[in-house]
């Protein structure tokens, strides 16, 4: 079975780009991973208040942080009987997303862009989005 990266940015555009992944992974037989990167800042004082802790383990604040954004894209995908992996790093998410679909041997990668038309579309394609599509090693699939 081979594997198709879905790159998540944590927005509502989210689920309209899951929803094409699905499509894909279905005629293709694959499994979805669903990808999030979350950028590398110092852990929030409320975090820390909240877990009450002085030292806290950032491994378990960035997987926390991560799951609030995949929130539940991956019931989504499991609805459509369709079989999903969560994973999650910190960092720039287009190296993350580009390292997963390498290490997974991926077949592509989908990323979303802004919904703007005609040229605008190309100018506002995001600068994650661009860096995937400039640098993949397996085809990139983009959903307005």
């Amino acid at each position: 079975m081979t594997d198709i990266v879905v790159a998540i940015d944590g927005s509502k555009h989210s689920e309209k780009i899951v929803d094409t992944a699905i499509g894909l992974a279905k005629s293709m037989s694959a499994k979805l991973v669903l990808a999030y990167a979350a950028p590398k800042l110092s852990v929030p004082d409320q975090y820390l208040d909240a877990i009450k802790a002085d030292e806290p383990d950032l491994e378990d604040y960035y997987e926390e942080f991560s799951d609030r954004m995949l929130g539940d894209l991956d019931k989504r995908v499991k609805e459509q009987k369709v079989p999903v992996d969560k994973v999650y790093g910190e960092g720039n998410p287009a190296e993350f997303v580009i390292e997963t679909a390498k290490a997974r041997k991926a077949s592509m990668i989908v990323v979303g862009m802004h919904g703007l038309h005609r040229l605008g579309k190309v100018r506002a394609l995001g600068s994650t989005s661009r860096r995937i599509i400039e640098n993949s090693p397996v085809p990139v699939v983009t959903v307005p």
